[in-house]
């Protein structure tokens, strides 16, 4: 496979880095061989897969740790982990070509992973601009909600300038809607508005939504993923049919 995911989303709350957990914990469960780098100074995936303290995302970025030192193995996969200091990296990482550091620095590692996958922050700056420069394609999770779908356009608008800028090639795999209610007509009505601004975009909305469910921070909380810990839950149900399309669509990428 040999790819690279990054998550975005211009929005905060749409499950970014839940459906990077799951993501990990799907191809984990496979037998693929994942790597999670966090790129959000406020560590969530880090905490969920119960990362310790080292080496961080950001001591590689600015070469005072090498990428293989930063790789922690813990009981959910391998991670480099964040660091609150990602928060000052648009001050911190200056030099001349620094939105390509993270791709020139997982070229090191690539050959050892089937799926590296990036949780990225949802402001944009260097630390974005390098995930979607290291990216093969995103993904993008977002809530089916008037807020979020304007949010999209955003994150498209955000797509479009990386790949001008540093990634001709970056592909958009798809739409993510989360926090989805089915009985609801206005989270129906919405999922069509999604639809067509998927088609819009060249891309695709997947056609597992992904229901609303305490199960996702039961399981955050106790550092475990969502498919060990509930996997009966509605969440995890849905999570399961997204990993299964997200595989396929991966698998036609690297044809």
């Amino acid at each position: 496979m040999g790819e690279t995911l990054a998550l975005i989303s211009r929005k905060g709350g749409n499950g970014k880095t839940s459906t990077a957990s799951a993501i990990t914990a799907g191809f984990l469960s496979m037998g693929y061989r994942v790597l999670v780098v966090d790129m959000d100074g406020q560590g969530s995936i880090s905490h969920i897969m119960g990362a310790g303290q080292g080496a961080s995302v950001l001591d590689v970025l600015t070469g005072e740790a090498d990428i293989r030192a930063a790789i922690q193995q813990t009981d959910s996969g391998d991670i480099i982990a964040a660091d609150p200091g990602l928060d000052m990296a648009d001050l911190t990482l200056t030099a001349p070509g620094r939105e390509y550091l993270l791709r020139d620095k997982l070229a090191g590692v690539r050959a050892d992973y089937d799926l590296i996958v990036l949780d990225t922050l949802p402001s944009f700056g260097v630390l974005t601009l390098n995930a979607m420069a290291a990216a093969s394609g995103v993904v993008i999770p977002s809530q089916a909600d008037v807020l979020s779908l304007n949010a999209l356009a955003q994150s498209y608008e955000l797509v479009q300038s990386a790949r001008q800028a540093v990634n001709p090639s970056l592909a958009i795999w798809g739409i993510l809607l989360t926090r989805f209610n089915p009985r609801s007509i206005l989270n129906r009505d919405i999922a069509d508005s999604f639809t067509e601004a998927a088609a819009a975009m060249g891309t695709r909305v997947f056609k597992a939504r992904i229901r609303d469910g305490v199960a996702v921070k039961e399981a955050q909380a106790r550092q475990q993923d969502l498919f060990k810990y509930a996997k009966r839950s509605n969440p995890a149900r849905d999570y399961w049919s997204f990993v299964v399309e997200l595989e396929a669509v991966l698998k036609e990428a690297g044809k």
